[in-house]
């Protein structure tokens, strides 16, 4: 299996209950993030092929309507997405998001839900490539267990020495 140092920080705490867990992994990717931290983002599962992520429909991340607002939906599903594609690059690597597509289906209800999944073919390919994209499979949810967001995340990985060196 794959291991790098995100993995090797999640697997450290997979000792500890589930909600300290989370708990302990949403104070530290918000601290790394600030704006997940900001939008208390809660990390409900990790790992290689799979990252759930959860958002609360607290007022700091409402609209105008007292629904979770679309730039925190999208941000949800940016975050699932990259958290499952660090998962996986080695530590030479960084992720990048190329592309964001989020088409609005319905209104919202409560909290929101994403969960990111990668196949083997897509793990593979990042553990063995330089550089790369990849589509990362987003599902985002409601409280009612509907879909009221479909995304599409384009995602890229390079060796962080290659991007100093074209910036």
């Amino acid at each position: 299996m794959h291991s790098n140092r995100l993995t090797k920080l999640v697997k450290a705490t997979s000792r500890l209950p589930p909600s300290i867990r989370s708990t302990l992994l949403s104070k530290t990717f918000g601290r790394v993030v600030p704006m997940v931290g900001s939008a208390k983002i809660r990390y409900v599962e990790l790992s290689p092929d799979k990252v759930v992520v959860t958002i609360a429909n607290h007022k700091a991340m409402q609209n105008h309507i007292g629904q979770v607002h679309a730039c925190a939906m999208a941000l949800l599903a940016e975050t699932a997405t990259g958290f499952v594609m660090a998962m996986n690059v080695p530590d030479t690597a960084i992720v990048l998001i190329k592309s964001l597509k989020v088409d609005f289906k319905r209104p919202t209800r409560g909290a929101m839900t994403a969960v990111a999944t990668l196949t083997s073919e897509q793990q593979a390919l990042m553990q063995n490539s330089d550089k790369g994209e990849t589509l990362v499979q987003v599902t985002v949810t409601d409280e009612s267990g509907e879909a009221p967001i479909q995304c599409e995340m384009l995602w890229a990985w390079i060796a962080k020495d290659q991007l100093k060196k074209s910036s």
